[in-house]
């Protein structure tokens, strides 16, 4: 069973930045199982990730126990997962391996962006040391849309590879 990341991106510049960004990463994305979920903006991005900690934890019992409507393979892939949970006495566990960000944070005519980006990178950082859970951190700032266009696949790749290498 490949391991499994949730890749969640922001909203904002979504046409120009975060899409390609989206499309570039799952390229590399390989041996990964992956949900993706669309935010407003950067900002929200690390309540995202700590709500889907706490809701995925809570009912993983749950998912992993239905197999309605489930092919063979899943079912099989659900009953190895329920056995490693309860062998290992882990059902509070993640069903998450790790967590993928993508955005852009673009400098405005005030210090918004700065706030902003210490904010979003302090809570991705708290988030993944608290709950021991990777984080590849594809949030960028730019000075303006041109240089956020020549710099967003250097970041996502970052990114990638925070996950490839921790997962």
């Amino acid at each position: 069973m490949k391991p499994k990341i949730k890749i969640i991106y922001s909203g904002h510049y979504r046409s120009q930045i975060t899409i390609p960004m989206l499309k570039h990463v799952k390229k590399y994305l390989t041996k990964f199982d992956y949900d993706i979920l669309c935010v407003e903006g950067s900002f929200e991005i690390p309540f995202a990730i700590a709500r889907s900690i706490k809701e995925d934890t809570i009912n993983n019992e749950v998912k992993l126990g239905s197999f309605k409507g489930k092919g063979k393979e899943k079912i099989r892939d659900n009953i190895v997962q329920m056995a490693k949970l309860s062998q290992l006495n882990l059902d509070n566990q993640c069903i998450y391996s790790g967590y993928l960000t993508l955005g852009c944070i673009i400098k405005g005519k005030t210090i918004n962006h700065e706030a902003i980006s210490i904010a979003i990178f302090t809570n991705l950082q708290r988030i993944s040391i608290e709950n021991n859970m990777p984080i590849g951190n594809g949030i960028f700032n730019a000075n303006n849309m041109d240089e956020a266009k020549k710099k967003y696949k250097k970041c996502a790749n970052q990114a990638v590879n925070v996950i490839h290498n921790l997962v």
